[in-house]
């Protein structure tokens, strides 16, 4: 366990998870003397936080002072998934915690229990697979009983759309070659572009903001962005200190949710398409909310909300070309109010070896204020991790 102070690690070192990947952080609120309390069901305690899941969804984290009653062990032996309580809590500068991979914004001053859960209110308690991965120390009440929602033994198979075998066949080979693909996806370096740009109304009318370069280093589904430079001056902070809307994702934390059975994710089959001159099959897909998908994250708040779009796949390798993805449906209290995600891999040349890797995305987020984000990725010039360029892993 690590003291507070030690908790303010230096964020240039902190890698990021598949559920910090598609994060959408804003600027850190002003810390205020206010108390803030929720009440709602008990989620998960971690070694150092501790979630609730409010009435509309949306997730509060705060961090644990980790002394008497709420210390994480001392909670965990309390309480259990489910319990309806109330927590109060104090704003503080936001402190990155190594479990979740992430900042936090809110600190745990008062737990109090409500209620113990009702069969049913356990009945809609959702199960995740593995890789979703946060710590939790919680125990899940025996009484839990399967009824609406979703649990891993009875997710909705992906299947191709309408009585077509052949694409059927090739979807399910679509399925093996991209969970393998995810499960080994390459460790590398490239240069990162991304321009910026705000706008108002319905259709936006965009405005350039700035230009972001780095240089990214991926490790599976962690990226580390260092070097960093705006509008083509150093930027000596971290990448999460920009002002604004930051992008993540895009570097395949996106497959695993889309193919994998354990997950509620359907798939329809809608034609064949060409793109970049290939041979495409094209799929719908649709995913609810609090799926397999990442969730997203304003300050202490977060949200995993339905999901839908489109997947090109190689009609020949079964590999995915292109992705679109739309999560829509956020609770009115939330500052997002819609994001679009669109992610383009081609064939690039490491040390003499074709990979399949990501070479452009595109993100647009409209928020709730009625401001609109949209920044433009590319990727180029993708190479080997090297000693050159003094990485550290943890």
């Amino acid at each position: 366990m690590l003291p507070a102070e030690a908790r303010r690690m230096r964020p240039e070192l902190a890698w990021f998870t598949p559920m910090a990947a598609l994060a959408l952080l804003l600027q850190p609120s002003r810390a205020s003397a206010a108390r803030l309390v929720f009440s709602g069901s008990l989620e998960r305690a971690g070694h150092e936080s501790i979630s609730v899941r409010l009435a509309d969804r949306r997730v509060i984290d705060a961090l644990l002072p980790n002394t008497g009653p709420l210390a994480a062990v001392t909670i965990a032996a309390e309480y259990k998934m489910g319990d309806q309580v109330r927590i109060t809590c104090k704003p503080i500068p936001p402190v990155w915690e190594e479990d979740t991979s992430r900042f936090q914004s809110l600190e745990l001053t008062k737990l109090e229990l409500l209620s113990r859960p009702s069969p049913e209110e356990l009945s809609k308690m959702p199960e995740f697979p593995s890789w979703s991965g946060e710590v939790n120390l919680l125990g899940r009440p025996n009484a839990a009983v399967s009824a609406p929602g979703w649990r891993l033994t009875d997710a909705p198979p992906i299947m191709a759309g309408g009585s077509d075998s052949t694409a059927r066949r090739k979807l399910e080979h679509a399925r093996e070659v991209n969970l393998q693909y995810a499960a080994n996806l390459p460790d590398y370096v490239a240069d990162e572009t991304a321009k910026r740009y705000t706008g108002h109304g319905r259709p936006p009318e965009w405005r350039h903001l700035d230009t972001i370069e780095t240089e990214i280093a991926v490790s599976g589904s962690r990226a580390l962005r260092r070097h960093i430079r705006r509008n083509g001056s150093p930027w000596e902070q971290p990448f999460q200190a920009l002002p604004g809307f930051k992008w993540y994702g895009g570097f395949g934390t996106e497959i695993r949710p889309l193919f994998n059975t354990q997950c509620p994710t359907t798939i329809e089959y809608q034609g064949r398409a060409e793109m970049r001159g290939k041979q495409l099959l094209e799929y719908r897909f649709s995913s609810p909310p609090d799926g397999c998908f990442a969730p997203f994250y304003v300050d202490y708040q977060r949200y995993n909300p339905a999901r839908t779009g489109h997947v090109f796949i190689d009609d020949s390798g079964g590999n995915v070309i292109q992705l679109g993805e739309e999560a829509s449906g956020f609770p009115a209290a939330f500052e997002i109010a819609q994001r679009k995600e669109e992610v383009s891999w081609d064939y690039v040349r490491i040390g003499g070896t074709d990979h399949l890797l990501p070479v452009a995305a595109t993100f647009v987020v409209l928020f709730s204020s009625g401001t609109w984000w949209r920044v433009e990725v590319q990727y180029t010039n993708h190479r080997h991790f090297e000693a050159s360029t003094n990485i550290t892993f943890h």
